[in-house]
């Protein structure tokens, strides 16, 4: 397979070339357990450096901090895939944050190597006294100012799966493996059930996937758990009709974070059902072929398999759940607001008829002040104390003979135009016929 590329992680230490070292990254120390001729019931310890990776062992198992490029430490982490033989893919992955790839890849000698990627949204919830349970904050890398919005997380757990087998070595790097990774292998080294590796290696894949499912479904009962106490609140507002409770109590942006965070997980769910249907199909390139054993090992690890993605497809089925009733909320949330308009629109109604209403009672006391105060009449008092003599000047006269007039005009206009409206209105259907641009006009009584 010479026509392979390698390029000597080029694109990995272009990326370490711009990231600064941070105190949690000053030292990358890997802790090993391996099962030696030296100590056949296997032994841990910790490494600084490449030096004890040289010895040989049967069965090595690397928990190795994650692969970040970072300028500090880019030398001794490609001095280790070197020694390892990761092929530059596998770095290339890592700084495009793939994580839905399967590799399996034979080399000339008979051995191959095999490897994901995983990326993670990371949910965890904060509880406060008094205060429903929330997502916890976290920043989008580090120095970055914490976010001030209701269940806004920016953190991401993100591993890789490294497996080699040359000749009767097998070999496992797990780069920043989450704690139900840890603790699947952890349970796995303490069952001294080390044969069936040995056999087909695949099966460090199938430990690996069974820590991330409880990993992921954790995620997703988190999930549940923040948003349970939301979907109350807005239902119990529903109820209610407490508007002013929904305005000062519900966050929306605290629901469209959760939706936000459902879509992630349901990325990730899906990324591990591919990933599991990757390790199905080259699972038979694993084993090896020298007795009637490995048939059987094969059968029961892809039988595993199989059993890892129904697990999945279970967590997947609740996320899809869950998100329907974020959507439902979500609607919800929109109709009480719409419903809440409305409302206010009535409220702003009544108000007009209230003005109105006033306006009608006093219109005739205004109307005959105005009348009275304008050049129609004019008032005289009478010199034998008589009193004051209100007499009609001509204009008086005169504006009855032009409004008379036009009030009439204007109620027959009022008049005819009412008639046209009701009586004469056309719709034009337009129709397309046989492909031409031709039209009828149909009159709609």
């Amino acid at each position: 397979m010479s026509w392979l590329r390698n390029d000597d992680y080029r694109l990995y230490r272009f990326r370490a070339s711009h990231v600064l070292d941070t105190p949690a990254f000053a030292r990358w120390a890997l802790h090993i357990w391996e099962l030696t001729d030296e100590a056949p019931g296997g032994k841990w310890y910790w490494e600084m450096g490449t030096a004890g990776l040289t010895t040989p062992a049967r069965l090595r198992i690397i928990l190795a901090p994650p692969a970040q490029p970072r300028q500090g430490t880019v030398s001794e982490i490609t001095e280790f895939y070197r020694l390892l033989g990761i092929p530059s893919d596998f770095t290339t992955e890592y700084t495009q944050a793939v994580s839905h790839s399967f590799s399996h890849r034979t080399e000339g000698d008979g051995s191959w190597c095999a490897w994901f990627h995983f990326l993670c949204k990371n949910v965890s919830v904060q509880r406060e006294e008094g205060q429903p349970p929330e997502v916890a904050r976290r920043t989008p890398s580090f120095g970055r100012p914490l976010s001030t919005l209701p269940n806004a997380d920016y953190g991401w757990f993100r591993s890789s799966f490294f497996l080699r087998r040359d000749g009767d070595s097998v070999t496992l790097v797990c780069f920043g493996a989450m704690t139900g990774v840890r603790g699947r292998v952890g349970h796995f080294i303490d069952s001294k059930a080390w044969d069936d590796v040995l056999v087909n290696p695949y099966i460090l894949f199938d430990i690996v996937l069974e820590g991330l499912y409880f990993d992921v479904d954790q995620m997703v009962w988190n999930m549940n758990i923040v948003f349970g106490p939301i979907e109350h609140k807005m239902l119990e507002s529903a109820h209610n009709k407490d508007f002013k409770k929904l305005n000062s109590e519900l966050s929306f942006a605290a629901v469209h974070n959760c939706a936000k965070h459902i879509i992630f997980l349901g990325e990730v769910l899906e990324s591990c059902t591919m990933l599991i249907d990757g390790a199905i199909n080259n699972t038979p390139k694993a084993s090896r072929s020298e007795t009637q054993s490995p048939s059987l090992v094969q059968e029961q690890l892809i039988e595993t398999l199989r059993y890892r993605r129904t697990l999945f497809r279970s967590t997947q089925l609740r996320l899809s759940s869950l998100q329907k009733r974020i959507d439902n909320v979500i609607a919800l949330a929109f109709n009480l607001v719409t419903q809440q308009g409305s409302t206010a629109m009535m409220q702003d109604s009544r108000v007009m008829k209230a003005i109105a209403a006033i306006t009608i009672v006093f219109l005739p006391t205004t109307g005959v002040a105005t009348v009275l105060g304008s050049q129609l009449f004019v008032s005289e008092w009478k010199g034998d104390g008589a009193g004051w003599d209100v007499k009609t000047t001509p204009l008086f006269w005169i504006t009855w003979w032009v409004s008379v007039p036009l009030t009439i005009c204007v109620i027959i206009l009022a008049a005819v135009w009412q008639w046209w409206m009701s009586g004469e209105k056309k719709r034009f259907v337009w129709r397309k016929r046989d492909g031409g641009s031709e039209t009828t006009e149909k009159k709609v009584s």
